[in-house]
């Protein structure tokens, strides 16, 4: 399989420019940074600011991205300390921006125009699929892409180029192995629908550890049943099974615990949790308990009556994301050139379509103790010197703020151990920017990437830039061979004029059909449509014409002996 490679591995080096509304801001030359050994990307998928505060509510009795804003007057009143109230671990990171995360099917991020009218988040969201592609590859596409540029070309990850240069790479979720965000690192197909052939590129291809969710033979309540081939064919799992495909196959609670506690450690492991589509937020006696979008939520309005608390119900006997992480982490850590990993939180995604309070709660509780799982990995076997830790999100899900009629954004409340008075807004995903968090190795070059500055929640970079940040850091890692037959030419330049329909139709209609298994795959789909980003004014350069003037201008401004002054705002002064 070729790549296209024609947007990656320009960005920062010196010459590449950040742009920022109209000034020109010199990226952080890397030739002064320390390269990572290793990079952990960790994704809550749907996590939005009010996610993240949500739960630290619950876990601590505090909020830290709190704003109410009118959009009559444009006026906006921070909760306490905005932004300097930290409850979690990432939330003390050096870097600390937030993300947009269009797809060729969404409007361009526009801060203003977002915090003028409540509505405009809800305006043909980007789905997991396109934001997992851009996270993964750098290079933006439409909905229910999967590792494809606009014109279904597909586009080499970092996972695929970290195994270029020698490193380990995996795959870890908490709902299925060959779901749209996990499958971004592993698959290039034109229908994220295609579920067996999907697993079958991962089985084939270069990572090391893929583990998740999606076990044929258990239920959501993780209890055997008759098999159902939905993530895998039984071809596939037989395969598996009986050791022919190079993993060492572990589909069992206690196997999985054994290679977490490093007990029993494979050079490559496939891991199946044995429950069928999540670890806990498909549970009967969850979703039985609380109030959910389809039984009773109202839009904006807050739970009343009875509602349990995280964890009150019982919970299935599968290993915890924190788990999962660990047994990925004591795999590829056995790779002495080191290693790149992506973590996905991926049922935040779904209690968000359900406007799923306690689910929520459950879902980012398990997220952030595996962020504090892999934080302590670093700090106990790694160093912040060799490894770069990013945390962050593809897209919001749910339009969660505090109750409201709809018109304007409110502010949660809530005390420890209490569920957050809280409203939701949408069953679907949201255009509103993401937070992003990152520590370590090279994240001092992360502020070079800013995009433009959020009225509400300050400086902000793309999706596509931690795939460019990726590349950037590992270019003096180039492999000396490239990928069998480099497409060296981009097909009518994708990411930024692709055309208005694709060339021709992804199988299965994958923005359209549903995802098997009743998840909330529905809700992460939109018909494709035109490219309603392409050449957007104040975005970085995507093509090699855009990069070139890009250098040009940025040695004009070292030759001028200009140089460039990068003041970095976190959040609005206010």
């Amino acid at each position: 399989m070729s790549f296209s490679r024609s947007v990656r591995r320009c960005l920062g080096a010196g010459a590449a420019l950040a742009v920022t509304g109209t000034a020109v801001i010199a990226a952080p030359a890397l030739a002064d940074t320390a390269e990572p050994r290793n990079i952990i990307v960790m994704i809550g998928d749907g996590m939005g600011y009010n996610h993240v505060d949500a739960s630290s509510l619950y876990q601590h009795g505090q909020s830290n991205w709190q704003a109410e804003v009118d959009p009559a007057t444009g006026a906006i009143e921070y909760a306490g300390s905005y932004g300097e109230n930290p409850s979690q671990v990432y939330e003390h990171y050096d870097v600390q921006l937030g993300m947009s995360h269009h797809s060729l099917d969404s409007p361009v991020y526009d801060g203003e125009a977002a915090w003028a009218e409540f509505d405009w988040a809800k305006q043909n969201p980007t789905d997991s699929a396109a934001s997992g592609t851009a996270l993964a590859t750098g290079v933006k596409t439409h909905n229910g892409y999967l590792g494809v540029d606009a014109d279904q070309q597909p586009v080499e990850n970092v996972a695929e180029y970290a195994a270029q240069t020698g490193r380990a790479t995996g795959v870890v979720s908490s709902v299925p192995f060959g779901h749209a965000t996990p499958a971004s690192w592993g698959s290039h197909v034109a229908s994220r629908g295609a579920n067996h052939e999907i697993a079958q590129q991962m089985i084939d291809g270069s990572l090391d550890v893929v583990i998740g969710a999606g076990h044929p033979f258990y239920d959501d309540d993780a209890q055997p049943r008759d098999p159902e081939w939905i993530w895998l064919s039984e071809e596939q799992y037989t395969a598996l099974e009986t050791g022919e495909t190079g993993y060492a196959f572990v589909d069992d609670s206690a196997g999985l615990e054994a290679v977490a506690s490093g007990a029993e450690v494979p050079e490559r492991l496939f891991g199946l949790a044995p429950v069928a589509e999540t670890l806990q937020y498909n549970r009967t006696s969850l979703a039985e308990a609380e109030p959910r979008r389809d039984a009773g939520r109202v839009d904006g309005e807050p739970i009343t009556g009875d509602a349990p608390l995280p964890f009150e119900t019982q919970l299935n006997d599968v290993p915890s994301l924190s788990e999962l992480s660990s047994a990925a982490l004591n795999v590829l850590s056995q790779n002495d050139e080191g290693f790149f990993t992506m973590i996905e939180g991926g049922a935040i995604d779904w209690a968000g379509h359900a406007n799923a309070t306690t689910g929520n709660l459950e879902e980012m509780i398990d997220f952030n103790d595996a962020v504090e799982t892999v934080h302590a990995w670093v700090e106990e076997n790694s160093s912040w010197d060799e490894t770069l830790l990013i945390v962050t999100a593809d897209h919001e899900t749910g339009y969660l703020y505090g109750p409201g009629d709809g018109t304007s954004w409110t502010t949660m409340t809530g005390e420890q151990g209490q569920l957050p008075v809280d409203g939701w807004y949408s069953g679907d995903h949201t255009n509103h920017l993401v937070p992003f968090f990152a520590h370590g190795a090279g994240a001092d070059t992360i502020p070079g990437y800013v995009r433009g500055t959020d009225p509400v929640r300050g400086d902000y970079i793309d999706n596509t830039d931690v795939a460019l940040l990726a590349f950037d850091l590992w270019a003096a890692d180039e492999p000396t061979e490239p990928s069998p037959e480099p497409t060296t030419e981009p097909t009518a330049e994708p990411t930024t004029d692709p055309t208005a329909q694709p060339t021709t139709d992804p199988t299965a209609e994958p923005t359209t059909e549903p995802q098997p298994g009743g998840g909330p795959g529905p809700g992460d789909e939109k018909p494709a449509g035109p490219d309603d980003n392409a050449s957007a004014p104040g975005s970085l350069p995507r093509t090699g014409s855009e990069f070139a003037g890009a250098a040009l201008a940025a040695l004009a401004l070292i030759a001028l002996g200009g140089g460039a002054l990068y003041l970095a705002r976190r959040k609005r002064q206010v």
